[in-house]
């Protein structure tokens, strides 16, 4: 878009440069044309004042004056058309400076209003780019810390799985010990018994036990 806003610049400042350097020209060939007339006018003049004093040295003065004014008047005349022909191309050139200047003006200001609402575009599209990435960063945040959130849930459940295993084999092993200490309490509880018995029934009577054939 800015390339062609530049180029649309550049193309305007082209047709410019080249109207204003036909518009030097121009001028300078009119600036020659009025030299041109104004030369001619004065050495019409002076030719027309030399004829004069010719006709007042003749006897029929004014019948000769008469006769010079007819050419002399239309000459000027003509003179006086080429005059105002200068003059109207000037006027006109003098209009269409105006008209081009305008519509310049009018292509500047149409130029500056798309610039300014290219730029605006381009702002609103930046602006909607960042609020979407503030969005997706929001979301990845999010998405982060219930990661984080969930990854340390794991590992206090892991933490709590094992010691509760490790409670458990404690337990387990107390169990152990506490069944280990009873067996022995009660063998020795036997033991103990048993002797208390053999002591209650007395020696052995020394009878051999019977043979059996």
């Amino acid at each position: 878009m800015k390339y062609f806003c530049l180029l649309a610049l550049w193309l305007g400042w082209l047709g410019s440069a080249l109207a204003q350097s036909d518009d030097a020209a121009g001028l300078l060939e009119r600036a020659a044309e009025r030299s041109r007339i104004t030369a001619e006018r004065q050495q019409l003049e002076a030719d027309f004042k030399a004829a004069q004093a010719v006709c007042f040295r003749k006897f029929f003065a004014n019948n000769c004056r008469d006769k010079l004014l007819p050419p002399y008047r239309e000459r000027l005349a003509d003179l006086r058309r080429q005059d105002i022909l200068i003059n109207e191309v000037e006027r006109k050139n003098s209009a269409a400076d105006q008209l081009l200047k305008t519509e310049e003006k009018l292509k500047l200001q149409q130029q500056q209003k798309i610039e300014q609402a290219v730029k605006v575009q381009q702002d609103t599209i930046n602006q909607e780019e960042r609020a979407r990435q503030r969005e997706i960063d929001q979301v990845n945040s999010a998405g982060q810390a219930e990661s984080n959130k969930a990854s340390m849930d794991t590992r206090q459940d892991s933490s709590k799985s094992k010691a509760a295993e490790a409670m458990t084999k404690r337990t387990q092993a107390a169990a152990n010990v506490e069944a280990t200490r009873k067996r022995q309490e009660q063998a020795a509880k036997n033991r103990f018994e048993r002797e208390q018995r053999l002591q209650e029934a007395g020696p052995p009577t020394g009878k051999s036990l019977p043979a059996y054939p």
